[in-house]
This record gives structure tokens, sequence and C-alpha cells, in this order.
């Protein structure tokens, strides 16, 4: 008998994230880039919003 239930992923023993809130790259007018959350106002100063520089983000490229 098959059941209508939503199979959850199941990743090792360790805690389940659901995926990363919406984030968009700004670039201001010194070429600085910034990491925003997508819905931002991008005519306000971004460091106000809670915008991080992306010397600040650690990136992997799964290397």
């Amino acid at each position: 008998m098959a059941e209508n239930k939503k199979e959850l992923p199941r990743i090792g023993n360790g805690i389940v994230h659901e995926s990363a809130r919406p984030m968009k790259v700004y670039v201001d007018e010194n070429g600085v880039m910034y990491l925003c959350d997508k819905d931002i106002d991008p005519t306000k100063p971004l460091r106000e919003q809670a915008c991080w520089t992306c010397d600040q983000v650690l990136f992997t490229r799964g290397d």
C-alpha cells in the first residue's frame, strides 16, 4: 500500500537546512562588490542594509 507522504531528503545523521534565501550581487560607484538580500533597495547605501562586501564572504568552487 503506497503512502502519500512527502519524502524528506536524508543526508547522513546531520541537520538538514532548507535552501538559502535569495541573494544578489551589487557593485557600488567605487567598484566594490556587495552580496545582498534580493529585495534590498539598490538606491540606498548597501552597507546600511546589511549587505556584505565580497571580501568578507568566502566562496568555494567545489574543486
